[in-house]
């Protein structure tokens, strides 16, 4: 009866996958990318009755966001369950030990632990120790472990476990310095993202200069020219076209256009930036583009 329960749980690891259509990503992605299609015809729309292409062109931001913030969003809680299980896991491996050190075996303690409030970790190891009181052999479960946690630190702590396992000897030792491994592991880490941090400010910074000096070009330079334009079109001659033509035929409202173009290229490719840097994760640099690009629309709009 145990032979057959496993040969079934192994047939149904094997099924094929659901289809992409039935996904959640896939669902929230057709939800946002209509929701993000509805939100560009409607700027487009509003932005005929509206002498400047600053309606359409926010209005065309808006929808990018909202076509793509869910999916990010989405992908950043993913990403921020994968650190809170490598967070967890040096206190899984020190609750393995401790039961090891009481007298359990390995098998016993890998229990024992699932019971324990884990953060994200909890679920699978619940699911782990599903699969061992089922009879799935100890190497099967603790690779289907490795593959739902989906991080590189699981797989390694997973692979240590089973060299440790099939060595054998002290498993207390060999536990000790895994978990002793996967700390200096996370503290390199740690020590990584805190020298970084001062360079994620620093993009801010350069953001923030960069839209002080249009602010100032647009709202100081550019209206000056804008006034005296009226009388340099009625005093140009054929003498002096050359020099003042282009001066007084020049569009302040497409210069206007352009500095907020470029800063919201600045915001998208500061922000992955700041997002790389900080977090090692493109992903995490949403949350900066999102900062990033209204500050940049609350400072166009007062120009």
């Amino acid at each position: 009866m145990q032979k057959s329960n496993i040969h079934n749980r192994k047939n149904n690891d094997e099924l094929p996958k659901p289809s992409k259509i039935y996904s959640e990503k896939f669902k929230i992605g057709i939800a946002s990318g209509i929701a993000g299609t509805i939100v560009f015809f409607l700027s487009f729309y509003l932005s005929n009755f509206s002498d400047t292409n600053s309606t359409r062109d926010i209005g065309f931001i808006f929808a990018v966001l909202v076509a793509v913030l869910p999916l990010a969003l989405l992908q950043l809680k993913e990403v921020q369950r994968k650190e809170n299980i490598d967070r967890n896991l040096p206190l899984f491996l020190l609750a393995l030990v401790s039961s090891v050190q009481s007298g359990s075996n390995l098998i016993r303690a890998i229990e024992h632990s699932a019971e324990r409030n884990m953060g994200a970790l909890t679920p699978q190891l619940k699911n782990l120790k599903a699969n061992i009181s089922w009879g799935m052999p100890i190497s099967d479960a603790l690779e289907n472990f490795a593959q739902r946690t989906g991080t590189r630190m699981a797989r390694r702590v997973i692979t240590l476990l089973e060299m440790a396992i099939r060595i054998g000897g002290d498993i207390t030792d060999n536990l000790e310095m895994i978990q002793k491994h996967v700390t200096e592991l996370q503290n390199i880490e740690k020590e990584r993202k805190s020298s970084l941090q001062p360079y994620t400010y620093t993009i801010y910074i350069a953001f923030i200069v960069f839209i002080a000096i249009t602010v100032i070009l647009s709202s100081q330079f550019f209206t000056e020219i804008e006034k005296v334009q009226s009388l340099l079109q009625d005093s140009i001659t054929d003498s002096n076209a050359g020099i003042f033509s282009s001066l007084a035929n020049l569009e302040i409202k497409e210069l206007n256009s352009i500095l907020f173009n470029m800063a919201i290229v600045e915001a998208v490719f500061g922000g992955l930036a700041a997002g790389k840097i900080g977090s090692g994760s493109y992903v995490s640099g949403v949350k900066h583009i999102v900062i990033m690009v209204v500050i940049a629309i609350i400072a166009f709009s007062f120009i």
